[in-house]
């Protein structure tokens, strides 16, 4: 059994490249059903990635598929059996584009807590490739009664609270799949 799947395998792979490396792999991108993956609901359609067991791929590489799209891989294990040594799964979140990223310039530590603080100007740390969705249509603030899009922000640098992306501030951040999640206004 496991040697037919990885001739079926072999047959549909295709060549990768990582973006910022010179770094190929091979692999075979499927859909995947939204309801199979253990976050909230996603905007965009979601592709999966199997690869061979020691293909170099992991969470947070950026590759760009045949058609031409720009991927982030993140973890997702999807065995074919108890003893899945034909391939390893991964989920796919696919760029919108890059855009800018920024962050204040650490301006000492807090005289109670210890912990570094943000102050002064920002400083630009990108571009970065994101993908950016509005999740929630018209939701109304409750103490203001005015409608507001929510938007998503999924992408493989570490962003913290108070970031700016996109002329964007990061409200939430949520680690999911191995890369960021996060809430933007």
């Amino acid at each position: 059994m496991p040697m037919l799947l990885s001739r079926i395998q072999a047959q549909n792979e295709v060549w990768l490249q990582k973006l910022d490396k010179a770094t190929r792999f091979r692999g075979v991108i499927f859909p995947v059903n939204p309801t199979a993956l253990p976050t909230s609901v996603f905007v965009l359609p979601r592709l999966g990635l199997r690869t061979r067991p020691r293909e170099p791929v992991r969470a947070k590489d950026l590759f760009r598929d045949p058609a031409g799209r720009v991927m982030l891989v993140g973890n997702w294990e999807l065995p074919l059996a108890l003893d899945d040594v034909v391939s390893r799964c991964f989920v796919l979140f696919q760029m919108t584009g890059q855009v800018s990223w920024q962050r204040r310039a650490a301006g000492g530590k807090h005289p109670v807590t210890g912990l570094p603080m943000a102050a002064g100007e920002l400083v630009e740390h990108g571009p970065i490739w994101v993908s950016i969705e509005s999740y929630t249509h018209g939701n109304n603030d409750p103490g203001v009664r005015v409608p507001t899009d929510r938007l998503r922000c999924i992408t493989a640098a570490p962003l913290q609270l108070g970031d700016v992306v996109h002329g964007q501030t990061v409200k939430r951040i949520n680690p999911t799949l191995g890369v960021t999640i996060a809430e933007i206004e």
